[in-house]
């Protein structure tokens, strides 16, 4: 026989049962009120960060429909001075001295220029020119350019930083120019500052400008009134001095080339210091050493990367071991800079005779890596290892620099051999200097115009005849000096032609080139 199920008595009197409460029924994940809340506020913070993000795509796409509401004023406004010209043209040539002009142009040669309407009948003109730098101010570096860098660089950078200083140039209260400097001796409370020469030269002479006042701006925004020591427009460099009753902090350039040299495995990272005329205010900017030829008319300059603007022309350029190797200057497409050991011996040869001493050799050159491909493909045929320059242009002055040509490959100069243009350059400046300073013994008249003595270069070439390549000795005697300024034309603008535009007419080059009034301006500084 089947037992009976058993059931459960009922609970004595007095006796509570446990019964799970709703809450514990439900939470079958054991999840607690302080993690609702945690979910709550992750929850929260991305509905937040959501909203953040549309506010920065609408404030973008404002201030996209503002430049372009701005771009399309200046269009409207070029399109009616444009329709304002036509009108004063039209009305100029009905008159009667507009009918006689257009009798004069009838008769006359069909490319000479038909007579504007005169600048005074125009209204609305267009404001004065300004020369505007192809990077603006605030696109000189940016506020993390080092941060991928090790924070030694970053050291090596605020160290030089109290070195780098402000200057700007006014003539009777109107600023003449804007660049930057580096302190590089004190001594008795006068110190010296290494800059541009762009900072007092007149814009198309050689010379200083006149009734020059000069503030310098230090890193804590005290203003120095400082003066004109030496200038070498040759290499545009200036020495002011500065007189200061505090320490000022100074930094040397270095004498070491090997930076320069592309043969050798070593790093090209470099780094560009500015600093404006306000407290606080360096710019720095970050790139590398290029292995390309300056634009510029000076030889000895080499070529970075880095970004800079108008204001970082006279700033140094650093290496990422904290050694000041150059000093920067500015043009559109790069940032051209002198070598740090030309500035040294040009500023030797400042303190030994008050100006910079050059041979007057009449040889122009170029560093090998700057030749085309085609020519270097032939040299490194003959010579894998060949380090030196390249004749770029001979000019003659005397019948003794016709042995060397252009085309051939200079490689020692006195024995000593060379990499580079820059370290070519430092070579004949050396030896220049050491004819100068042995005339200073003898007692002779320090005559820099004209040398009594006859300084013999001897230059081992490489020179091409036919399909073999020769070793020869070139001897050139020389017996003057290239004065400042005289050599280089690199600080001065070069020439445009202003592009001629009349009744919607644009007559470009070709259309004048018969006509006799070609019209040319200089826009001065522009690479300096």
């Amino acid at each position: 026989m089947d037992a009976e199920p058993e059931h459960a008595s009922p609970p004595a009197p007095g006796q509570h049962t446990q019964v799970a409460s709703t809450t514990d029924f439900y939470n079958l994940r054991n999840v607690d009120d302080a993690a609702k809340a945690r979910k709550k506020e992750e929850r929260r913070a991305r509905e937040e960060h959501i909203q953040n993000k549309r506010l920065r795509i609408q404030n973008r796409r404002l201030r996209r429909q503002c430049k372009i509401k701005e771009a399309q004023e200046v269009v409207d406004r070029a399109f009616k001075l444009r329709e304002e010209m036509l009108q004063k043209r039209l009305a100029y040539e009905a008159s009667t001295e507009g009918k006689e002009e257009a009798e004069k142009y009838h008769s006359s040669p069909p490319w000479s220029w038909r007579p504007a309407v005169p600048i005074t009948e125009v209204t609305n003109q267009s404001p004065a020119f300004e020369w505007v730098p192809y990077f603006d101010v605030d696109e000189f570096g940016r506020e993390s350019v080092l941060k991928c860098a090790s924070w030694s660089v970053e050291e090596f950078t605020l160290e030089l930083a109290q070195c780098v200083v402000g200057l700007q140039s006014f003539i009777e209260d109107r600023i003449f120019f804007s660049c930057s400097g580096t302190v590089v001796e004190f001594l008795e409370g006068v110190g010296h500052v290494v800059t541009s020469a762009s900072l007092v030269k007149l814009p198309h002479q050689d010379e200083i400008a006149d009734k020059l006042k000069i503030n310098v701006f230090l890193a804590s925004g005290e203003i120095l009134e400082g003066s004109v020591s030496n200038v070498d427009f040759c290499y545009n460099i200036c020495v002011m001095e500065v007189r200061s009753t505090s320490m000022l902090a100074t930094k040397k350039f270095t004498a070491d080339s090997r930076i320069f040299n592309f043969k050798e495995c070593h790093s090209k990272d470099v780094v560009a210091l500015g600093r404006l005329c306000e407290p606080w205010s360096l710019n720095v900017a970050s790139g590398k050493l290029i292995p390309r030829r300056s634009e510029l008319d000076c030889e000895e300059l080499v070529v970075s990367s880095c970004r800079i603007s108008k204001r970082g022309i006279g700033g140094p350029l650093m290496d990422f071991d904290g050694n000041v190797i150059g000093m920067n200057f500015y043009d559109r497409k790069e940032t051209p800079c002198i070598p740090g050991f030309i500035v040294l011996k040009c500023l030797q040869h400042f303190n030994d005779f008050g100006t910079v001493i050059r041979p007057l050799h009449g040889l122009r050159v170029k560093t090998l890596h700057e030749a085309q491909l085609t020519v270097l493909e032939k040299i490194h045929h003959a010579f894998p290892e060949i380090c030196g320059v390249i004749v770029d242009k001979v000019e003659v002055p005397s019948p003794e620099h016709s042995e060397i040509k252009v085309g051939d490959i200079i490689t020692h100069v006195n024995g000593i051999p060379f990499s580079s243009a820059a370290e070519f350059g430092g070579i004949l400046l050396d030896t220049c200097g050491q004819h100068m300073l042995e005339r200073q013994k003898l007692g002779q008249p320090e005559d820099y115009n004209q040398m009594s003595t006859v300084i013999s270069l001897k230059f081992d070439v490489k020179t091409q005849r036919g399909r073999k390549w020769e070793k020869t000795t070139r001897t050139i005697n020389v017996d003057k000096f290239t004065p400042s300024g005289k050599l280089n034309r690199w600080p001065l603008g070069r020439a445009y032609l202003l592009r001629r535009i009349e009744n919607g007419i644009l007559y470009t080059k070709s259309d004048m080139a018969n006509s006799e009034t070609l019209c040319f301006v200089h826009l001065s500084r522009i690479n300096s």
